[in-house]
């Protein structure tokens, strides 16, 4: 079982360019890689969550591990 320090959170807003499933992945990874200051790391998408009292999604994922240049998910 991952523990909370091995997780990360995003909310994503809903806009015109979201169409499906896909479309929050990629923006989930995308941010996710942006925030972690990685490129080229696949980010592990765990979980997404529709909150409609705030009109949001909350994308959960492993917070990868950096380790000199390179950066790895957590096993």
């Amino acid at each position: 079982m991952l523990s909370m320090s091995e997780l990360s959170a995003l909310v994503i807003r809903i806009n015109e360019k979201i169409k499906d499933l896909g479309d929050l992945l990629a923006i989930a990874r995308a941010e996710a890689q942006k925030k972690h200051h990685v490129k080229g790391v696949k980010i592990e998408i765990l979980d997404i969550a529709f909150i409609p009292r705030l009109n949001v999604y909350v994308a959960l994922y492993k917070t990868p591990v950096v380790r000199g240049r390179r950066c790895e998910p957590k096993a």
